[in-house]
């Protein structure tokens, strides 16, 4: 029975060990076969694509407008030099073996410690963008593969480099990898990127360590290490590659010194890239960002050639933006070394799609981007956001047009916002709060339907909020770090859409027939609002514009809606904006457009607002819908409109502000009251209380009176209905001195453009020495007045007695209502982008925990 038992144990171990071996054979042989699979494919791609060695460039890439047409390709004239390998300098070949792939030839096309420590990392990170590949293989992958990142891509990679290993020399592989390698820029090879970026042949005498080490610093992310897109960046990996060399033993310690102290070179030498008409690069950086981001196309795929890109592009959109930022007449006085910054944003109304932007007056290729990437505090422009629509859409019976509003000068635990105007009464409507851009009505409801409420929608408009935040100071746009053009212009396409917001994008389909690849834009669509209450805020946002704060945005024959918005500048002066925004739609676009100083400083102030904006809104939408039927704006099915209640007519109100403006003496004259139906007259009131008429018939509330002497006038407007019929006048009012006695001791240089034409003259505009700070005032002009508005209830101009504890007074003029003075306080000074008076109070709990403001805010436009 033992022996039985025994035999059964051996015969058993003899089957495991048949299996084992059987095992082993059978992956020996599926290593080999697989190994020789490898080699079979690889010949047979390079077989079927051989060509692509000889010669890289595909058909062009086109990116086509929204209507089909071709707005500009990329088109490589590339290689010019094909350098052989031999005429490569030796320098240049180390700096690239260094950091690329320092045992080149040793391996046979495949880095097997290499790939393996990549494939580890990969499955940590959970991702496929590690690198680890060969020379040979990048080769490989730029010729033969398109770069998605999967590990079958990878195979091919691998064994396709293994057949140019057998098929061609080391030195014949690293010659076409170094005529094909991507540069950036839409640079392939490194002849043609020498000569754009250092305007020099590789082979010149002064092709140096560092030149070498920077062309080999930019493969591993061409857009983030080119020295003109990212300097600062692009030297520390240089001076990487530098350090490598020196410890491969390359180059000599002093070398290395040397190398690391060469200066970047700052702007190329030639024209690189896309065929572009200059003004559409905002549009093209953002839309090949985009590519890479949402559909996996790299700049460098796109450079490559073969694809065709569908974007929302309208060029007529875009060209009246350049005609109109080419003209300095549409912006404020410049600095004493600089302009007034702008960028400008308008994307389809109702699918999101970006039409045109302009990243800047003065936007460079991949450079900062206004529109997109700058973050500033949107001022009132904010308020149908954080406040209206949350309030109308949690309670539409509640709150509505015709709601009742607390207007009454206030503490929320210590939070004074005040209005513009410096008026406040019980009540007032919604309606007006909004149409007349005031504060104290917008802080008063945010309070009451709770400040988690107004963030919690403000997410879902997609603004992007910091912790600090959540403070009454949002219902003012008070950001601790602001938002971006693009984020306000998607969010305002809720009221258009019924409720939904739309994604902003720009391009509508990717494809490349010859890689078999073709991608389209999903729309992504929020429903932030009900219908209803969507419907409701746009009617109001409507009225903003034909009666408000928003009048400089009409379009003749269009249907507009929006809203304007400014904040305090650092000089604490009312007449002073940092941000100037006005934020709109038509049936057809969105459209967001900002101005302000970057950065804002004593030499460099912004005397206008957000007329300025709403103007560029109006012209440049008035040019790029040219031809487009006019439609006006469809409710969402079940939508009602509430009627507005008949509102008592308010007096008027007038401010008369001194200025200088090429040595000439002016007055701005505006007021705020009165009706939408109104026209004015104004009038001079001489010593004897003469009345000599100046201006009739006037439909705007500003009039800007050249003085051609001396005499002391005082002024009175009087309005008249649609019958011609006078209506009650404006208290007599004398000249504050006030906003031009600041000027002068500013003493402040300012360019001037010697022209007001077109625009909408205003109490922010009063501010415009003749340059030399030497600016005299009449001896007969003065007296009581000085100061101090007396006569039309207002208060003295803000003054700020305690350096850093803000602005603690209010100008007395009440403003003219399609420019007015800002929406929230001055900034700290260590504070940037937040809301605060300079005091550097911390910010104290408020309702119920909530964080509230230290400023006393004052809001407008």
């Amino acid at each position: 029975m033992a022996t039985k038992a025994k035999k059964k144990v051996r015969k058993k171990k003899n089957n495991l060990l048949m299996i084992a071996v059987g095992f082993a054979v059978f992956l020996i042989l599926s290593v080999i076969g697989g190994y020789f699979s490898l080699l079979y494919a690889g010949d047979r791609m390079i077989a079927e694509n051989e060509q692509k060695l000889k010669d890289l460039k595909a058909e062009p890439t086109v990116i086509y407008d929204k209507n089909g047409e071709e707005m500009t390709s990329l088109i490589r004239q590339k290689n010019r030099e094909y350098k052989p390998i031999n005429e490569v300098p030796k320098v240049l070949i180390d700096a690239f073996l260094a950091v690329e792939d320092k045992r080149f030839y040793e391996h046979k096309g495949v880095d097997m410690v290499r790939i393996g420590g990549a494939i580890i990392n990969d499955i940590k990170k959970g991702s496929l963008a590690e690198g680890g590949s060969t020379i040979t293989q990048q080769l490989a992958r730029n010729v033969f593969l398109n770069l998605d990142q999967t590990f079958w891509r990878k195979t091919k990679e691998m064994s396709i480099a293994i057949g140019l290993e057998r098929r061609y020399s080391k030195d014949q592989i690293l010659e076409m990898y170094l005529n094909r390698v991507y540069l950036g820029e839409g640079e392939f090879g490194i002849e043609d990127a020498s000569n754009y970026y250092f305007g020099m042949s590789v082979s010149s005498d002064k092709f140096t360590v560092a030149k070498a080490a920077m062309l080999a610093a930019i493969p591993k992310a061409p857009t983030t290490y080119s020295p003109f897109n990212n300097p600062e960046k692009a030297k520390l990996r240089r001076d990487t590659v530098i350090r490598l060399m020196y410890e491969q033993g390359i180059i000599t310690e002093a070398q290395k010194n040397e190398a690391q102290a060469e200066a970047l070179p700052t702007e190329p030498t030639e024209t690189a890239g896309a065929s572009l008409k200059k003004g559409y690069r905002a549009f093209f950086d953002h839309m090949v960002d985009e590519a890479e981001a949402n559909y996996g196309v790299t700049e460098e795929e796109l450079y490559r050639g073969g694809w065709h890109v569908y974007t929302t592009f309208d060029p007529k959109v875009q060209d009246a933006m350049i005609a109109e930022y080419a003209n300095a007449k549409n912006f404020p006085k410049d600095g004493a070394k600089r302009g007034v910054e702008s960028a400008m944003i308008v994307v389809d109304a109702k699918n999101g799609g970006i039409a045109g932007m302009m990243g800047g007056r003065n936007y460079a290729a991949k450079g900062f981007n206004y529109a997109t990437d700058m973050k500033r505090q949107p001022g009132s422009s904010f308020k149908p956001l954080a406040v209206y629509a949350p309030a109308v859409d949690m309670d539409g019976r509640k709150w509505g047009p015709n709601s009742s509003l607390s207007n009454k000068k206030q503490s929320f635990n210590g939070y004074e916002p005040r209005n513009y105007n410096n008026k406040y009464s019980e009540t007032v409507s919604m309606n007006r709060a909004l149409i007349d851009s005031l504060n104290v009505p917008a802080v008063w409801l945010l309070n009451e339907i709770g400040v988690n409420n107004g963030l919690d929608y403000l997410k879902k408009f997609g603004v992007d909020l910091a912790p600090e935040d959540r403070n009454l100071a949002i219902a003012l746009g008070g950001l601790s770090q602001g938002t971006s053009p693009l984020k306000m212009a998607q969010a305002y396409t809720t009221f258009v859409n019924g409720g939904v917001m739309s994604e902003a994008h720009t391009i509508a389909k990717i494809e490349n027939k010859s890689e078999g690849v073709v991608r389209e834009y999903e729309d992504k669509q929020t429903q932030v609002l009900k219908p209803q209450a969507a419907w409701t805020v746009h009617t109001m946002l409507e009225r903003a514009v034909q009666e408000g704060t928003g009048k400089a945005a009409r379009i003749s024959g269009r249907h507009v809606a929006g809203k304007t918005g400014t904040t305090q500048s650092i000089a604490g002066d009312s007449g002073v904006n940092k941000d100037a925004w006005f934020v709109g739609y038509t049936p057809e676009y969105v459209g967001a457009v900002w101005m302000g100083f970057d950065p804002e400083d004593k030499q460099h102030l912004m005397r206008q607002g957000s007329s300025l904006t709403a103007q560029m809104f109006s012209k440049v939408l008035a040019a790029g819908l040219k031809g487009v039927k006019a439609t006006d704006f469809q409710p969402p099915a079940g939508a009602v409109e509430e009627q507005p209640e008949e509102e008592t007519v308010q007096p008027l109100q007038l401010a008369a502000d001194l200025t200088m403006e090429n040595n000439q003496m002016k007055v701005v004259l505006s007021w705020i009251g009165g009706s939408p139906d109104y026209t004015y007259d104004v009038y001079r009131v001489k010593q004897n209380d003469e009345r000599v008429l100046i201006a009739s018939g006037l439909k705007d509330t500003t009039y800007v009176d050249v003085l051609d002497d001396p005499n002391q006038y005082r002024y009175v407007v009087v309005p008249r209905n649609a019958q011609g019929e006078e209506q009650t006048p404006s208290p007599i009012t004398k000249i504050n001195m006030q906003n031009l006695e600041n000027l002068i001791n500013d003493g402040e240089e300012h360019h001037e453009d010697g022209n007001n034409q077109g625009q909408n003259p205003d109490e922010n505009n009063n501010g415009n020495s003749d340059g030399d700070g030497s600016v005299t005032i009449p001896p007969n002009f003065g007296g009581d007045n000085q100061g101090n508005n007396s006569n039309n209830g207002g208060q003295p101009n803000g003054q700020n007695p305690n350096p850093g504890q803000g602005n603690t007074g209010n100008p007395g003029n009440p403003g003219n209502p399609g420019e007015i003075p800002p929406d929230i306080a001055n900034p700290g000074a260590n504070q940037p982008g937040g809301v605060s008076d300079g005091s550097q109070q911390p910010v104290q709990p408020v309702d119920g925990g909530q964080q509230q403001p230290p400023a006393n805010g004052t809001t407008g436009g």
